[in-house]
């Protein structure tokens, strides 16, 4: 169904799809990685005439955006693949990873190049000749992602393959394209479906895409731990990390990275397949793009006492994206508080909106670096992911908890430096527990101390504006919740 989904050719001899259930879309890049590793090793011995074994001494790299996600580390670090980063800007780009600076770092050695480039900068990102900036490089593999993880854009993954097609005809090359449809491969589809797709192909129809992973829990709607990875054929790609096995009387293949495994997501996802159907998703996938666009216009336009814009938007828009708003605090503003001290405040009212300190570690350097061109490593910025179960009145409730919580975070002195010092001084003072600290409710799990303080001085500010302002206007609650 999910290789249906993604326009897979159908299989020659009436044999199955090749792909495999994992566990998240972690485990499904780790064996779509691997299968283009083994690949490319197989063409680089071929290539410059080495042994099976002489082979192994040479070691891959693959060609990223700092902006990567977790799962690609994980392959650098566990299978002993070079990461080479290019570095995108923020504000201007907003993410988009020019490809010239992409392939410049491709080299023979390369086994792929994981693009980060978004709707709104196609034509900037692709004003290039692939043969003319590749013409010195061995490219063997491309990614890209349908559904960046900060801000839930798209990777033009049409232009990508006529750039593909255009070199591998010129040079003789084998380069092929990963589709890291981690959230975007139960969205993208559905909008296609209802007329408000991406611009072009993104999957299997596309002649160069080898593979395609996606997240089951994300948006595929099934429980956390399910993931799947869907290859284009098994010569030459599936079969590298294909093992065989005999048991319970019969032979078959085992193409992920743990035998035993549970059944329940393949069993949840297949009951939402059949549950929802393709009516049901695009209905659900609709309403997640109009909840998103409604708090993404009451962010747009939210204003600070000065007149100027709360926040700056760096998502792609409405439309042809992942249901998500991406934005930080507007910086012309000189707020003494920044996205993280926002995602604190607003967790007190049950909200956990994602706040992103812009640094990283460099997996090539070990060294922690600015994750952007344009902005420091301390610069802040959140997100907020529509999921199915986001009504119009929690949305609702969301952006009135935003107002309330910046109100109060404009009030503290200094804002949440305030919280912080206080914090602070309690433990220089000897508050090594929270005992030593006034408790105005229930206590919560996890840091304890710093949320009881947290919690203290948000009811005194809030009593005191109540005292102030004894109107219908007030926040009328000692904390916000």
């Amino acid at each position: 169904m999910i290789a249906s989904l993604w326009h897979a050719p159908e299989p020659k001899n009436g044999d199955d799809y090749c792909g495999a259930g994992t566990v998240g879309s972690t485990e499904a890049c780790l064996l779509a990685g691997l299968a283009l590793k083994f690949r490319w090793r197989k063409w680089y011995a071929e290539r410059h005439g080495l042994s099976e074994i002489e082979v192994l001494a040479v070691r891959p790299n693959l060609v990223i955006s700092s902006a990567f996600q977790a799962a690609w580390e994980k392959l650098f670090r566990y299978f002993d693949v070079e990461a080479k980063v290019v570095k995108p800007s923020l504000v201007k780009g907003k993410m988009a990873v020019d490809a010239k600076a992409l392939v410049s770092l491709c080299d023979e050695k390369t086994i792929a190049v994981v693009y980060v480039r978004f709707i709104g900068n196609i034509l900037l990102n692709l004003e290039f000749s692939a043969t003319q900036y590749c013409s010195n490089f061995d490219v063997l593999g491309i990614r890209g992602i349908l559904g960046n993880h900060y801000n839930g854009n798209y990777d033009p993954i049409w232009d990508i393959d006529a750039q593909i097609e255009t070199l591998n005809a010129t040079k003789g090359w084998q380069i092929g394209i990963h589709v890291d449809a981690a959230s975007g491969g139960f969205i993208a589809p559905f909008q296609e479906m209802s007329g408000k797709g991406t611009a072009g192909a993104f999957d299997f129809r596309l002649p160069n895409v080898l593979s395609i992973s996606a997240s089951g829990h994300k948006f595929g709607e099934s429980i956390c731990g399910t993931g799947w990875v869907v290859f284009r054929q098994r010569e030459n790609l599936a079969e590298h990390i294909a093992v065989t096995v005999t048991y319970l009387g019969g032979s078959s293949d085992s193409m992920t990275l743990n035998f035993s495994r549970p059944a329940s997501g393949p069993y949840v996802q297949f009951y939402k397949l059949l549950r929802l159907g393709k009516e049901g998703y695009m209905q659900k996938v609709e309403n997640q793009m109009q909840t998103t666009a409604y708090l993404r216009h009451f962010i747009a336009n939210l204003k600070h006492p000065n007149g100027e814009n709360r926040f700056q938007l760096l998502d792609g828009g409405d439309t042809r994206c992942l249901p998500v708003v991406a934005a930080r605090l507007n910086p012309n503003l000189g707020l003494h508080y920044d996205d993280v001290d926002m995602q604190h405040a607003l967790s007190e009212s049950h909200w956990y909106v994602s706040g992103y300190s812009l640094g990283f570690e460099n997996p090539a350097t070990h060294e922690f670096e600015n994750l952007f061109t344009d902005v420091g490593q301390e610069t802040t910025m959140f997100r907020i992911v529509v999921k199915s179960n986001i009504t119009q009145s929690l949305a609702e409730n969301l952006a009135d908890k935003i107002e309330k919580v910046l109100t109060v975070l404009d009030d503290l002195d200094h804002g949440y430096e305030t919280i912080h010092s206080k914090i602070q001084a309690l433990k220089d003072k000897g508050g090594k527990s929270e005992a030593d600290v006034p408790i105005l409710e229930h206590e919560y799990a996890g840091d304890k101390f710093s949320r009881t303080v947290r919690k203290t001085i948000f009811a005194q500010k809030l009593m005191q504006k109540q005292r102030e302002q004894r109107s219908t206007s007030a926040i009328v609650s000692q904390h916000i919740c």
